[in-house]
């Protein structure tokens, strides 16, 4: 594969809306510059190790998960690890057509000026309108699944090309807003952060990268094996926090009041709406934003498309793309019903679209990356491992094994552990009593059946 070809598909898994509507209000909530400093150092250095086992994963064994499923699939255990990753692949997209939705009805009200008159009792209203407009919202819904649809059926070439034009573009917007980092810098405050906010750096670095974290490694079976890594993918990093930079470069003049309280995704674009309530015509770095952040979203779900879009002689592939954007489209549906003021649709009184998105971000894949890096960290030889990242080893290798053996799987077990308690009814004692629990019934079953209380069982 081209090397910028490559490069191009692998910054397109880790740009998204993310980048401009989660982590200013993470940064406006966590500390400021000092976790805007935290999140780029784990971006740059924490990730590698990660993505890099997802690309050696790929490198060894040469196979997508979609062919291997098929390969193996009398096995039942291959079936299960297929249906969780398409599980996870469904979850995303589905979040993503939702919020690229939003995104896109606010670039097209923006400039057209649609929100310059707003006032704000009218913002109200109008977050409610936009709120209950459920045909507008699923007419965006529909029209990106058929257009994911359509890129689909073009598999690998078509989906490359789209990054290889839609980059460029990203890099002219990252040149040209790199003049106003440094008014960014001097806004920012530098406290000490808590664990909270190091917990918050950690798990949105993750969650950034989660795309990347699913369709790495099968980019990785496609990749040659004398290509550095390392280098590439601090390049993509850097690339990617640039970007974030750059979004928030524009995006902090209207957020920098807000100052603790529950923020959100929603509460940039809320602001951005307060922000002109005094201007006669929308200023040109707002349309430049508005614009960016709706080419973004528009491809931020085609990334994960390469899982389910193979090459055109891969058998059923059609039916899979056909089913997968589907079942995407329907959930996105049931995310656009439940985000009412009224719906009934909630899980234990959080919306769904919360629920699915940490099903998603924080449980399923979690659990699919914590797999590879354990794999690759612990089950793999060494030796193969040396040999695709650093033939030379030293201490670079040992320092990457050991941050991907221990460090990466007691983080990802956080993230995992947040989100499943958040999701559920009880507190962590009542986890950890039921836990104990179950466990205490297991050995007693043991012992009677060792006891041969039992002796047919």
């Amino acid at each position: 594969m081209n090397l910028w070809l490559l490069i191009a598909l692998l910054i397109g898994t880790q740009v998204g809306l993310s980048d401009g509507l989660i982590l200013p209000t993470l940064v406006a909530e966590h500390g400021s510059g000092s976790f805007l400093a935290f999140y780029v150092f784990l971006k740059l250095l924490f990730i590698l190790p990660v993505l890099q086992a997802e690309l050696v994963a790929g490198r060894l064994y040469r196979v997508t998960p979609f062919e291997f499923s098929f390969i193996v699939l009398n096995k039942t255990w291959a079936r299960i690890a297929f249906a969780v990753l398409l599980l996870a692949v469904i979850f995303i997209i589905a979040i993503n057509l939702f919020n690229t939705a939003w995104a896109l009805i606010f670039g097209i009200d923006g400039l057209q000026g649609d929100l310059l008159s707003l006032r704000p009792l009218d913002q109200n209203l109008y977050w409610f309108e936009q709120s209950q407009d459920i045909n507008r919202i699923m007419s965006f819904v529909i029209a990106q699944g058929i257009l994911l649809m359509l890129l689909g059926g073009l598999a690998w070439n078509g989906i490359a090309s789209i990054f290889v034009v839609v980059v460029p573009v990203l890099a002219v917007f990252i040149l040209y807003s790199l003049p106003k980092f440094v008014p960014l810098f001097l806004s920012l405050q530098w406290p000490m952060l808590t664990g909270a906010d190091i917990l918050a750096a950690m798990q949105h670095a993750l969650s950034s990268s989660m795309v990347g974290l699913l369709v790495w490694y099968v980019l990785g079976t496609k990749v040659s094996d004398r290509l550095p890594t390392a280098r590439v993918i601090i390049s993509v990093q850097l690339f990617d926090v640039l970007f974030g930079i750059a979004m928030l470069s524009i995006s902090w003049r209207w957020l920098g009041g807000l100052n603790g309280g529950e923020l959100e995704a929603a509460s940039v674009l809320r602001s951005l709406v307060s922000s002109l309530e005094t201007t006669s015509s929308l200023p040109f770095d707002i349309s430049v934003w508005l614009l960016i952040l709706s080419l973004v979203g528009l491809g931020s779900s085609l990334p994960l498309l390469l899982l389910v879009a193979q090459e055109t002689s891969v058998t059923q592939r059609q039916w899979l793309l056909a089913i997968t954007v589907l079942s995407v489209v329907a959930l996105s549906a049931v995310l656009v019903f439940s985000h009412g003021v009224y719906s009934p649709l909630n899980w234990y009184g959080k919306p769904l679209y919360e629920v699915v998105q940490k099903v998603s971000q924080g449980v399923i894949v979690p659990i699919i990356t914590g797999g590879i890096a354990i794999w690759i960290g612990w089950v793999v030889w060494p030796n193969k491992v040396l040999q695709q990242i650093n033939p030379h080893g030293g201490i670079r290798y040992l320092l990457w094994r050991l941050v991907l053996r221990f460090v990466v799987p007691l983080v990802l077990g956080l993230v995992f552990a947040r989100a499943a308690l958040s999701l559920i009814a009880l507190s962590l004692p009542q986890v950890i009593l039921a836990l104990l629990a179950v466990v205490l019934v297991i050995r007693l079953y043991r012992w009677v059946k060792k006891r041969a209380v039992f002796p047919g069982l």
